[in-house]
């Protein structure tokens, strides 16, 4: 077998693993590609905070609702016990309870104001709950796909490199280090087939005794154009 035939094996199976790895980083970057689970989980937080701070309020309008009606008491049972006399002093009472009871019906409107507010985000955040959930259960789903791709391409790449080595254990060295220098220049392909007297990389024709010399077993041939190691076949 000629070490020509041998890098062109070897090229073949370069090129299947360069394709491998490639897919298997767009594997990888979706895998770690969660910006709608990101956006969702922002929504619904962002969601969450608000309702958390609107029941907050709810709970201080509440308790100053409660105070209040204390006082409203307080003042009331002062007014009717029949301890006051002085009509002057009743009659601050009077209006003290008249303030009270106005304070009181403007903080039931923040109340009412509050409980409605609260209510509409709820809604919302229950909307944005579900939506959170259905995200992470299609990232699941997606991810489960692509990590059962993942292991088989790790597979596949295993077998290729293991296939490799065997291919470069039989080349011998300055022809495998000739090949690696092309490839690293030319894009990955270091190796061209004749075809229909054409370079097949970059479609020079070739004369009738480079492709004879292409076919030679034991010397390298190469492309006039693209400088590529050329095997004839």
């Amino acid at each position: 077998m000629s070490q020509v035939f041998k890098l062109f094996r070897l090229q073949q199976i370069d090129i299947q693993l360069d394709q491998t790895r490639s897919h298997l980083f767009e594997i990888i970057k979706q895998l770690e590609n969660d910006a709608d689970l990101q956006q969702a989980q922002e929504n619904y937080n962002h969601q969450h905070q608000k309702v958390n701070e609107l029941e907050k309020k709810l709970r201080l309008i509440e308790k100053d609702v409660e105070q209040q009606y204390a006082k409203i008491r307080e003042s009331e049972d002062t007014l009717y016990s029949g301890h006051i006399k002085n009509p002057k002093e009743l009659k601050d009472l009077e209006d003290e309870v008249k303030a009270l009871k106005r304070y009181l019906q403007v903080l039931e409107e923040r109340q009412l104001e509050v409980m409605i507010a609260l209510d509409e985000e709820k809604k919302i955040h229950n909307d944005l709950e579900r939506d959170l959930e259905k995200v992470k259960h299609e990232v699941l789903q997606r991810n489960s796909r692509y990590l059962g791709e993942k292991t088989e391409l790790e597979k596949e790449i295993q077998r290729l490199e293991n296939e490799r080595a065997i291919a470069v254990a039989s080349l011998e060295p300055d022809y495998y280090e000739r090949y690696q220098s092309i490839r690293v220049s030319k894009k990955g392909i270091a190796v061209s087939r004749v075809q229909e007297k054409s370079c097949s990389a970059c479609g020079t024709t070739l004369t009738g005794g480079l492709i004879q010399e292409a076919r030679a077993p034991s010397r390298l041939a190469f492309c006039p154009s693209c400088g590529r190691i050329l095997y004839g076949g």
